[in-house]
């Protein structure tokens, strides 16, 4: 059952496809839940079956320690990230698409200052967003244009290992946690001894794993890392609450110090078309963000990122209209994807009428 319907998972373009046990499977396309027609109700035996299906010896051994799991799964022309789990109905799977082919930053229609940060030798970027909202993928852009423009030695440290990189004219090395290493932090402190020029950091969970990464930015590497905020302003104040109260004056000094940019992101669906677009902002790090930063004031930020189109920041909400505006989404998408609903009501109005792009 489970390779039907991951070979239907990718017939469909779905983004995920949800595997759990006293439910029929569900594909997710569009952003929208849709039912399989005329699947059974998933049972134990077709979940063990599964499980036997997709685990080598020593991952059932920790699924079933556990009761959790997360796994990079190939099969035929698609890769999967794969989140196992149990609830109180017995288990769950969830099965995200990865694609295999890399996309370009003109693929995901990057903007060109969230581009250039690639170019930068050494700092710190973030890719923040929603889960879902496309942050694994906007990584592996970045990669993709190092690999492809520089020699460079890279490192990966993922949990699981999504998009597979062939070594182009940089050096690759991808390592898993729990696989390669035990940890982020452990992961990341073993690039810093394997002569690596770019570091990418799968998540920034703890603060361990932060201040680890604030190291190798200052001993002059370029670093990627994700984390879940909505925007970039968020970002920064997730980065510093890891840490103790007493120690935030000091983490937003290194920080300041080394942060190239923040890119934030959501995904849109697309006007008159299949598939989701993303929404970006784009923070950079100029010397006035900087100060900001460093005074404790990052609040104040905003500012700059709705007036700041001339260094090459842009808000999410403007992003938005941007989007509405050019007719790529529908201008009700732009609204419910706002994090100021009536902003991006009135610039649309402004610039396109009170119809909008609807």
């Amino acid at each position: 059952m489970i390779f039907e319907l991951l070979n239907l998972c990718v017939e469909k373009g779905a983004s995920d496809l949800h595997f759990k046990v006293g439910y029929p499977p569900i594909l997710r396309i569009d952003g929208t839940m849709r039912p399989i027609k005329d699947m059974p109700v998933v049972s134990f035996n077709d979940f063990e079956v599964m499980l036997e299906a997709i685990l080598d010896d020593l991952q059932l051994v920790n699924f079933v320690k556990h009761r959790k799991l997360d796994l990079g799964y190939s099969f035929l022309n698609a890769r999967f990230r794969v989140n196992l789990f149990n609830d109180m109905h017995g288990g769950n799977a969830v099965f995200r698409v990865i694609p295999f082919k890399h996309l370009s930053f003109a693929d995901i229609e990057l903007p060109m200052s969230g581009r250039r940060m690639a170019d930068r030798p050494k700092g710190i970027i973030l890719v923040t967003g929603a889960t879902g909202a496309g942050k694994s993928t906007t990584l592996s852009t970045f990669i993709t244009h190092i690999n492809a423009n520089y020699h460079k030695t890279v490192v990966t440290v993922e949990d699981p290992i999504e998009y597979l990189f062939e070594d182009e004219l940089s050096l690759i090395s991808q390592r898993q946690v729990g696989v390669d290493c035990l940890t982020f932090e452990e992961g990341i402190r073993g690039a810093l001894q394997m002569d690596c020029d770019v570091l990418m950091v799968g998540e920034l969970r703890n603060a361990d794993a932060v201040e680890m990464t604030l190291l190798a930015a200052e001993s002059g590497k370029l670093v990627f890392a994700t984390l879940h905020s909505n925007t970039a302003i968020q970002a920064i104040d997730r980065f510093v609450n890891l840490f103790p109260q007493t120690l935030h004056s000091q983490v937003l000094g290194r920080l300041g110090s080394h942060l190239i940019g923040v890119v934030t992101q959501t995904l849109v669906p697309r006007r008159n078309a299949r598939g989701r677009i993303a929404a970006f902002e784009i923070l950079i790090n100029t010397s006035a963000v900087r100060g900001l930063i460093n005074e404790n004031r990052v609040h104040l930020i905003s500012s700059y990122l709705e007036s700041g189109s001339s260094t090459g920041m842009v808000s999410l909400d403007n992003s938005l209209v941007d989007l509405a505006i050019a007719g790529k989404i529908e201008k009700n998408d732009a609204l419910l994807a706002a994090n100021n609903k009536a902003y991006v009501k009135r610039k649309i109005e402004e610039r396109d009428g009170p119809g909008g792009a609807a």
